[in-house]
Protein backbone atom coordinates (compact mmCIF):
# COMPACT_ATOMS: atom_id res chain seq x y z
CA UNK A 1 0.00 0.00 0.00
CA UNK A 2 1.10 3.72 -1.31
CA UNK A 3 2.03 5.74 2.19
CA UNK A 4 -0.49 8.31 0.46
CA UNK A 5 -3.21 5.41 0.37
CA UNK A 6 -2.93 4.41 3.85
CA UNK A 7 -2.78 8.06 5.48
CA UNK A 8 -6.09 8.49 3.17
CA UNK A 9 -7.75 5.53 4.78
CA UNK A 10 -6.98 5.61 8.00
CA UNK A 11 -8.29 9.58 8.08
CA UNK A 12 -11.73 8.52 6.34
CA UNK A 13 -11.28 5.34 9.49
CA UNK A 14 -10.38 7.52 11.90
CA UNK A 15 -13.12 9.94 10.73
CA UNK A 16 -15.79 7.35 11.04
CA UNK A 17 -14.41 6.21 13.91
CA UNK A 18 -14.99 9.84 15.76
CA UNK A 19 -18.37 10.03 14.39
CA UNK A 20 -19.57 7.09 16.05
CA UNK A 21 -17.97 7.66 19.09
CA UNK A 22 -19.24 11.17 19.00
CA UNK A 23 -22.45 9.42 18.55
CA UNK A 24 -22.11 7.72 21.51
CA UNK A 25 -21.20 10.22 23.84
CA UNK A 26 -24.75 12.11 22.51
CA UNK A 27 -26.53 9.28 22.96
CA UNK A 28 -25.08 8.56 26.09
CA UNK A 29 -25.01 11.95 27.03
CA UNK A 30 -28.20 12.62 30.26
CA UNK A 31 -31.24 13.81 29.29
CA UNK A 32 -32.31 17.51 30.58
CA UNK A 33 -35.38 16.20 32.79
CA UNK A 34 -38.27 18.59 33.64
CA UNK A 35 -38.24 18.88 37.05
CA UNK A 36 -41.68 19.17 39.51
CA UNK A 37 -42.54 22.39 40.94
CA UNK A 38 -43.97 20.60 44.07
CA UNK A 39 -42.29 19.54 46.89
CA UNK A 40 -43.25 17.31 50.36
CA UNK A 41 -44.17 18.90 53.78
CA UNK A 42 -46.33 18.13 56.51
CA UNK A 43 -49.24 19.61 58.84
CA UNK A 44 -48.87 17.04 61.52
CA UNK A 45 -46.15 18.18 63.70
CA UNK A 46 -45.44 21.55 66.00
CA UNK A 47 -42.44 23.14 66.19
CA UNK A 48 -40.46 22.26 69.01
CA UNK A 49 -36.46 21.26 68.48
CA UNK A 50 -37.64 17.57 68.70
CA UNK A 51 -40.00 18.13 66.37
CA UNK A 52 -38.72 19.93 64.25
CA UNK A 53 -35.26 17.96 64.33
CA UNK A 54 -37.49 15.15 64.08
CA UNK A 55 -38.47 16.21 60.31
CA UNK A 56 -35.11 17.54 59.18
CA UNK A 57 -34.09 13.97 59.44
CA UNK A 58 -36.84 12.59 57.71
CA UNK A 59 -36.20 15.06 54.62
CA UNK A 60 -38.77 17.05 55.72
CA UNK A 61 -37.75 21.00 55.02
CA UNK A 62 -41.52 22.76 54.62
CA UNK A 63 -44.23 22.97 56.88
CA UNK A 64 -47.49 24.50 58.58
CA UNK A 65 -46.93 26.32 61.42
CA UNK A 66 -48.65 26.77 64.37
CA UNK A 67 -48.65 30.09 65.77
CA UNK A 68 -49.90 30.63 69.83
CA UNK A 69 -53.33 32.12 69.61
CA UNK A 70 -53.87 35.26 71.97
CA UNK A 71 -56.33 34.08 74.95
CA UNK A 72 -57.73 38.00 75.07
CA UNK A 73 -58.13 38.21 71.72
CA UNK A 74 -58.56 35.02 70.44
CA UNK A 75 -55.86 35.54 67.38
CA UNK A 76 -52.90 35.66 66.41
CA UNK A 77 -49.86 38.20 67.50
CA UNK A 78 -46.89 39.38 65.33
CA UNK A 79 -44.44 38.80 67.74
CA UNK A 80 -45.87 35.21 68.29
CA UNK A 81 -45.84 34.85 64.21
CA UNK A 82 -41.86 36.07 64.55
CA UNK A 83 -41.03 33.81 67.02
CA UNK A 84 -42.96 30.82 65.28
CA UNK A 85 -40.53 31.54 61.94
CA UNK A 86 -37.19 32.24 64.10
CA UNK A 87 -37.72 28.89 65.67
CA UNK A 88 -38.31 27.06 62.37
CA UNK A 89 -35.17 29.07 60.64
CA UNK A 90 -32.88 27.57 63.57
CA UNK A 91 -33.59 23.97 61.58
CA UNK A 92 -33.78 25.68 57.85
CA UNK A 93 -37.53 24.65 57.51
CA UNK A 94 -39.92 27.18 56.09
CA UNK A 95 -43.55 27.86 57.33
CA UNK A 96 -45.30 27.66 54.64
CA UNK A 97 -48.89 28.12 55.48
CA UNK A 98 -50.48 28.48 59.32
CA UNK A 99 -54.51 27.26 59.87
CA UNK A 100 -56.90 29.61 61.18
CA UNK A 101 -57.63 28.42 64.76
CA UNK A 102 -61.56 28.20 63.58
CA UNK A 103 -62.66 25.47 66.16
CA UNK A 104 -61.49 28.51 69.12
CA UNK A 105 -63.67 31.08 66.45
CA UNK A 106 -67.15 30.62 68.54
CA UNK A 107 -67.18 32.94 71.67
CA UNK A 108 -69.54 30.36 72.94
CA UNK A 109 -67.66 27.36 72.78
CA UNK A 110 -69.24 25.64 69.51
CA UNK A 111 -67.63 23.15 67.23
CA UNK A 112 -68.72 25.43 63.90
CA UNK A 113 -68.24 29.23 63.94
CA UNK A 114 -71.34 31.73 64.26
CA UNK A 115 -70.70 33.11 60.56
CA UNK A 116 -71.30 29.22 58.85
CA UNK A 117 -74.68 29.34 61.80
CA UNK A 118 -76.08 32.22 60.98
CA UNK A 119 -75.50 36.06 59.38
CA UNK A 120 -75.18 38.12 62.69
CA UNK A 121 -72.96 39.88 64.86
CA UNK A 122 -71.40 37.21 66.56
CA UNK A 123 -70.61 36.22 63.11
CA UNK A 124 -69.07 39.49 61.93
CA UNK A 125 -66.84 39.55 64.89
CA UNK A 126 -65.37 36.30 63.92
CA UNK A 127 -64.85 37.68 60.47
CA UNK A 128 -63.44 40.79 61.63
CA UNK A 129 -60.99 38.85 63.64
CA UNK A 130 -60.20 36.41 60.86
CA UNK A 131 -59.23 39.70 58.60
CA UNK A 132 -56.88 40.87 60.89
CA UNK A 133 -55.40 37.69 61.13
CA UNK A 134 -54.54 37.87 57.39
CA UNK A 135 -52.83 41.18 58.21
CA UNK A 136 -50.52 39.73 60.65
CA UNK A 137 -49.88 36.67 58.72
CA UNK A 138 -48.82 38.98 55.69
CA UNK A 139 -46.61 41.20 58.11
CA UNK A 140 -45.10 38.34 59.34
CA UNK A 141 -44.01 37.49 55.55
CA UNK A 142 -46.04 33.68 55.59
CA UNK A 143 -47.68 33.29 52.15
CA UNK A 144 -50.54 31.34 52.97
CA UNK A 145 -53.43 30.51 54.95
CA UNK A 146 -55.87 26.66 55.29
CA UNK A 147 -59.59 26.70 56.61
CA UNK A 148 -62.66 25.20 55.89
CA UNK A 149 -66.54 26.47 55.91
CA UNK A 150 -68.24 23.72 57.36
CA UNK A 151 -71.58 24.34 59.18
CA UNK A 152 -71.30 21.04 60.62
CA UNK A 153 -68.32 18.75 62.67
CA UNK A 154 -66.80 15.94 60.91
CA UNK A 155 -68.31 12.75 60.74
CA UNK A 156 -66.85 9.29 61.56
CA UNK A 157 -68.01 5.70 62.29
CA UNK A 158 -65.66 3.01 64.35
CA UNK A 159 -62.62 1.72 62.96
CA UNK A 160 -63.59 -1.83 61.62
CA UNK A 161 -62.01 -3.94 60.29
CA UNK A 162 -58.99 -3.34 61.78
CA UNK A 163 -55.81 -2.50 59.02
CA UNK A 164 -53.04 -4.48 58.39
CA UNK A 165 -50.72 -5.01 61.79
CA UNK A 166 -53.71 -3.87 63.61
CA UNK A 167 -53.05 -0.37 62.50
CA UNK A 168 -56.45 1.83 62.87
CA UNK A 169 -57.93 3.62 60.17
CA UNK A 170 -60.14 6.93 59.89
CA UNK A 171 -63.90 5.33 58.97
CA UNK A 172 -67.04 5.62 57.93
CA UNK A 173 -70.04 3.76 57.23
CA UNK A 174 -73.18 5.86 56.18
CA UNK A 175 -75.54 3.09 56.96
CA UNK A 176 -74.02 2.50 60.26
CA UNK A 177 -74.99 6.14 61.10
CA UNK A 178 -78.00 6.74 59.40
CA UNK A 179 -80.16 7.17 62.17
CA UNK A 180 -77.82 9.44 64.70
CA UNK A 181 -79.89 12.53 66.05
CA UNK A 182 -80.17 15.68 63.99
CA UNK A 183 -77.59 18.42 63.97
CA UNK A 184 -78.69 21.36 66.83
CA UNK A 185 -78.87 24.00 63.40
CA UNK A 186 -80.49 22.58 60.64
CA UNK A 187 -78.81 24.54 57.67
CA UNK A 188 -80.50 24.17 54.13
CA UNK A 189 -78.06 24.60 50.59
CA UNK A 190 -79.40 27.58 50.05
CA UNK A 191 -78.61 29.48 53.34
CA UNK A 192 -74.99 27.46 53.70
CA UNK A 193 -74.20 28.87 50.08
CA UNK A 194 -75.81 32.71 51.85
CA UNK A 195 -73.56 32.37 54.34
CA UNK A 196 -70.15 31.00 52.42
CA UNK A 197 -70.70 34.14 49.72
CA UNK A 198 -71.03 36.63 52.68
CA UNK A 199 -67.53 34.98 54.44
CA UNK A 200 -65.50 35.17 51.25
CA UNK A 201 -66.85 38.64 50.12
CA UNK A 202 -65.56 39.81 53.20
CA UNK A 203 -62.32 37.94 53.65
CA UNK A 204 -61.03 37.54 50.26
CA UNK A 205 -60.20 41.23 49.08
CA UNK A 206 -58.56 41.50 52.69
CA UNK A 207 -56.50 38.50 51.55
CA UNK A 208 -56.34 39.89 47.57
CA UNK A 209 -54.63 43.34 49.37
CA UNK A 210 -52.11 41.67 51.55
CA UNK A 211 -51.33 38.72 49.06
CA UNK A 212 -52.30 35.68 51.13
CA UNK A 213 -53.41 32.73 49.70
CA UNK A 214 -56.13 31.64 51.26
CA UNK A 215 -57.04 27.54 50.70
CA UNK A 216 -60.42 26.16 51.65
CA UNK A 217 -60.40 22.53 53.07
CA UNK A 218 -63.35 20.22 51.67
CA UNK A 219 -66.31 19.23 54.65
CA UNK A 220 -65.10 15.80 55.95
CA UNK A 221 -66.51 13.53 54.37
CA UNK A 222 -68.95 14.31 51.41
CA UNK A 223 -72.83 13.88 52.85
CA UNK A 224 -75.83 13.15 51.31
CA UNK A 225 -78.18 16.15 51.07
CA UNK A 226 -80.27 16.77 54.14
CA UNK A 227 -78.29 14.17 56.42
CA UNK A 228 -79.03 14.66 59.94
CA UNK A 229 -81.17 18.14 59.11
CA UNK A 230 -77.99 19.66 56.67
CA UNK A 231 -77.15 20.26 52.96
CA UNK A 232 -73.39 20.06 53.25
CA UNK A 233 -72.03 21.82 50.10
CA UNK A 234 -68.30 21.95 50.36
CA UNK A 235 -68.00 17.58 50.53
CA UNK A 236 -66.59 17.20 46.93
CA UNK A 237 -66.03 18.78 43.32
CA UNK A 238 -69.16 20.98 42.94
CA UNK A 239 -69.12 22.40 45.49
CA UNK A 240 -65.83 23.17 45.26
CA UNK A 241 -65.94 24.55 41.20
CA UNK A 242 -68.68 27.01 41.91
CA UNK A 243 -66.98 27.96 45.96
CA UNK A 244 -63.71 29.38 42.93
CA UNK A 245 -66.10 31.40 40.82
CA UNK A 246 -67.19 33.57 43.95
CA UNK A 247 -65.21 36.22 44.45
CA UNK A 248 -62.62 35.50 41.65
CA UNK A 249 -59.03 36.40 42.65
CA UNK A 250 -55.64 34.34 41.85
CA UNK A 251 -55.46 34.50 46.35
CA UNK A 252 -58.88 32.52 46.58
CA UNK A 253 -58.15 29.05 46.10
CA UNK A 254 -58.08 25.53 47.88
CA UNK A 255 -56.31 22.80 50.04
CA UNK A 256 -57.19 19.98 47.69
CA UNK A 257 -57.46 16.57 49.89
CA UNK A 258 -57.07 13.90 47.99
CA UNK A 259 -58.94 11.57 50.49
CA UNK A 260 -62.07 13.94 50.45
CA UNK A 261 -62.07 14.10 46.71
CA UNK A 262 -62.07 9.71 46.93
CA UNK A 263 -64.78 9.94 49.84
CA UNK A 264 -67.30 12.04 47.74
CA UNK A 265 -67.11 9.97 44.03
CA UNK A 266 -68.14 6.62 42.90
CA UNK A 267 -64.66 5.98 41.11
CA UNK A 268 -62.22 7.82 43.37
CA UNK A 269 -59.01 5.52 40.59
CA UNK A 270 -60.64 7.28 37.65
CA UNK A 271 -62.47 10.82 38.86
CA UNK A 272 -60.31 12.39 41.30
CA UNK A 273 -57.45 12.53 38.81
CA UNK A 274 -59.41 14.96 36.70
CA UNK A 275 -59.83 16.69 39.49
CA UNK A 276 -57.18 17.83 40.30
CA UNK A 277 -56.70 18.56 36.23
CA UNK A 278 -59.69 21.01 36.61
CA UNK A 279 -58.35 23.15 39.10
CA UNK A 280 -54.96 22.85 38.71
CA UNK A 281 -55.60 24.17 35.25
CA UNK A 282 -57.23 26.78 36.71
CA UNK A 283 -53.89 27.62 40.13
CA UNK A 284 -56.21 27.11 42.09
CA UNK A 285 -54.67 24.31 44.34
CA UNK A 286 -52.66 26.30 46.96
CA UNK A 287 -52.10 23.12 49.12
CA UNK A 288 -52.75 18.97 48.74
CA UNK A 289 -53.38 16.52 50.95
CA UNK A 290 -51.52 13.52 49.57
CA UNK A 291 -53.35 10.53 50.77
CA UNK A 292 -55.58 7.50 49.96
CA UNK A 293 -58.57 5.38 50.94
CA UNK A 294 -59.96 1.85 50.36
CA UNK A 295 -63.95 2.30 49.34
CA UNK A 296 -66.02 4.91 47.82
CA UNK A 297 -68.61 7.28 48.60
CA UNK A 298 -70.57 6.88 51.44
CA UNK A 299 -68.18 4.18 52.80
CA UNK A 300 -64.65 4.30 53.18
CA UNK A 301 -61.73 3.66 55.18
CA UNK A 302 -58.57 6.30 55.40
CA UNK A 303 -55.04 3.90 54.68
CA UNK A 304 -51.97 4.54 54.03
CA UNK A 305 -50.87 5.66 50.30
CA UNK A 306 -49.42 2.49 48.83
CA UNK A 307 -52.63 0.31 50.03
CA UNK A 308 -55.42 2.09 48.84
CA UNK A 309 -57.60 2.55 45.68
CA UNK A 310 -55.92 4.88 44.14
CA UNK A 311 -52.69 5.18 41.90
CA UNK A 312 -50.48 7.55 43.50
CA UNK A 313 -48.02 7.32 40.97
CA UNK A 314 -50.72 8.37 38.84
CA UNK A 315 -51.96 10.73 41.01
CA UNK A 316 -47.68 12.69 41.13
CA UNK A 317 -48.26 12.16 37.31
CA UNK A 318 -50.67 14.55 37.34
CA UNK A 319 -49.81 17.10 39.84
CA UNK A 320 -46.56 17.43 38.08
CA UNK A 321 -48.58 17.65 34.84
CA UNK A 322 -50.66 20.72 36.02
CA UNK A 323 -47.03 22.49 37.51
CA UNK A 324 -48.55 22.25 40.75
CA UNK A 325 -45.71 24.84 42.47
CA UNK A 326 -46.49 24.48 46.59
CA UNK A 327 -46.68 21.66 48.98
CA UNK A 328 -48.20 18.48 49.58
CA UNK A 329 -48.58 16.95 52.89
CA UNK A 330 -49.59 13.36 54.64
CA UNK A 331 -53.31 13.87 56.58
CA UNK A 332 -55.24 11.32 58.53
CA UNK A 333 -52.45 8.86 58.96
CA UNK A 334 -53.29 5.12 60.80
CA UNK A 335 -53.24 5.04 64.55
CA UNK A 336 -51.33 2.21 66.69
CA UNK A 337 -50.95 2.03 70.11
CA UNK A 338 -47.40 0.73 69.26
CA UNK A 339 -46.50 4.49 67.48
CA UNK A 340 -47.81 7.05 70.26
CA UNK A 341 -48.23 9.94 68.21
CA UNK A 342 -48.31 8.28 65.07
CA UNK A 343 -44.33 9.40 64.49
CA UNK A 344 -44.13 6.19 62.45
CA UNK A 345 -46.86 6.74 60.44
CA UNK A 346 -45.42 10.21 59.39
CA UNK A 347 -42.37 9.02 59.05
CA UNK A 348 -43.47 6.11 56.57
CA UNK A 349 -45.89 8.62 54.27
CA UNK A 350 -42.47 11.21 53.60
CA UNK A 351 -40.75 8.44 52.94
CA UNK A 352 -43.15 7.25 50.36
CA UNK A 353 -43.70 11.07 49.48
CA UNK A 354 -40.82 11.54 48.79
CA UNK A 355 -40.03 8.43 46.37
CA UNK A 356 -42.74 9.10 44.29
CA UNK A 357 -41.51 12.81 43.66
CA UNK A 358 -38.16 11.52 42.81
CA UNK A 359 -40.25 8.70 40.54
CA UNK A 360 -41.51 11.39 38.37
CA UNK A 361 -38.78 13.61 38.52
CA UNK A 362 -36.70 10.31 36.37
CA UNK A 363 -39.60 10.13 34.24
CA UNK A 364 -38.49 13.22 31.93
Amino acid sequence: MKRRDFFEKGLIAGTAAASVSCQKTADSAPLKRKKALMYPGTQAFRDSDAELEFLVRHGITNKVGYPAISPKSRAWQLEDMEKLIEQNDKHDVRVDMVPLPIDQMNAEGGQAPDYMLCTCERGDREIDLICDMIRTTAKAGIPAIKYYLCESPNQRTESVPLGRGGLRYSTWDLEKAKDRPPFKTPVSADENWERITYFLKRVIPVATEYKIRMACHPCDPWLPPGYRGVDRVLGGFEGFKRLIEICPSPYHGLNLCLGCMAESVEDPAKEVPEIIRYFGQRKKLFLIHYRNIIGKRNKFQEVFQDNGVMNMHRIMQVMKEIEYPYMFVEDHEPSHPDDPGSRQSAAFQWGYMIAMLQAVNDEG
